[in-house]
C-alpha cells in the first residue's frame, strides 16, 4: 500500500485490499523460476510503502535478505513498521544511494508501481542500474498501472504522472539501460483483465467526481471472507489469462509488467 494511502486510515483499522493480495500472489507466480534453490539472495523493494509485500514473500522465500526503501518513510512510519511486522530481517531506508548490502549486490529488485510516480523515469532507471550495488545479474521487476487513455482522478491523487502500454515500458526501459531478462515473452505483458471494465467505468465517472475525494485503497473496509472473494476472483482472471497467454491468446490488462536485467557493458 502506497503511504498516501496508508495515511488516510489508522493503524488499528488498517485492512490489506483485494488488490494487494492477489498481485503477491501474482509476483511469486511470475518469479518462481528465479528464486529456486536455497542460495541465500538479497532483494530490495524499493518504493515499498507499507512494507506488505516483501514482508508476506519473505514468508513464501525463507532464503532472502530483504532491503526496504521509500523516500516517504519518516522515523516514526519505520518503528510503527517495524513493531507492526517483528521482521528483523528488513533493512529500512528513506533512499536508495544509503542502502548498505552487507554481503554481494542485490539479486533482485521491486519496482512494483512505483516509476508511474516519477516525472524522469528514464533516468530515474538509469541511475539505478549505476549503483554500487547492482550489477549484470541483477534482476528488475516493474509493474506499473496500464494505458493512458484510463488515467483518471485516481492517478492523479496518487501522484501518477502517467500509465503505460507493455511496449511503452520496454521501451523506456531499454532506454534506461534494461533488458528484458533472457529474452523471454513471459517475462513482459499484462495482468488483471477484467478489472480493466471497472477502471473504464471509473474514468467515465471522473465528471462527477473530484480528485480530492479519492482514498485509493486505504479506505478498503472488506471482511475476511470478502476480501478473499475478490482476491480469488483476481487470480482465477490472472490464470485463465495465463493460460490463453500459453496458447496465443494475449489480454490486456489493468497492470503492466516487465522483468529485465541490465545492460552489459
Amino acid at each position: 500500500m502506497d503511504i498516501k494511502e496508508l495515511n488516510v486510515t489508522t493503524s488499528h483499522q488498517k485492512k490489506h485490499h483485494p488488490w494487494e493480495e492477489a498481485r503477491l500472489k501474482v509476483i511469486n507466480n511470475l518469479t518462481s523460476s528465479f528464486f529456486h534453490g536455497t542460495t541465500n539472495k538479497n532483494i530490495l523493494d524499493i518504493g515499498c510503502g507499507d512494507v506488505f509485500f516483501i514482508n508476506e514473500f519473505c514468508k513464501k522465500h525463507k532464503n532472502l535478505t530483504p532491503y526496504v526503501v521509500d523516500i516517504a518513510f519518516t522515523d516514526e512510519l519505520i518503528e510503527n513498521l517495524k513493531k507492526e511486522y517483528q521482521n528483523d530481517k528488513i533493512s529500512y531506508y528513506k533512499d536508495v544511494k544509503d542502502v548498505n548490502i552487507v554481503e554481494g549486490k542485490a539479486n533482485v529488485i521491486f519496482l512494483l508501481d512505483v516509476i508511474e510516480h516519477i516525472e524522469n523515469d528514464i533516468d530515474f532507471l538509469n541511475d539505478l542500474t549505476k549503483l554500487s550495488y547492482v550489477d549484470d545479474n541483477t534482476l528488475f521487476i516493474i509493474t506499473v498501472p496500464s494505458f493512458n487513455n484510463l488515467y483518471c482522478n485516481r492517478d492523479k491523487w496518487l501522484g501518477h504522472y502517467r500509465r503505460y502500454s507493455r511496449k511503452m515500458l520496454i521501451e523506456r526501459a531499454q532506454r534506461s539501460g534494461l533488458y528484458v531478462a533472457n529474452n523471454n515473452s513471459n517475462n513482459s505483458g499484462y495482468f488483471f483483465f477484467l478489472p480493466l471494465f471497472l477502471r473504464l467505468i471509473q474514468k467515465l465517472m471522473d465528471s462527477k467526481s473530484s480528485e480530492q475525494e479519492e482514498k485509493g485503497i486505504g479506505n478498503w473496509n472488506g471482511g475476511k471472507l470478502v476480501t478473499s472473494i475478490y482476491k480469488n476472483l483476481l487470480l482465477c482472471d490472472f490464470y485463465v489469462s495465463r493460460f490463453l497467454f500459453n496458447i496465443g491468446i494475449k489480454l490486456p490488462g489493468l497492470s503492466t509488467y516487465l522483468i529485465c536485467r541490465k545492460q552489459k557493458d
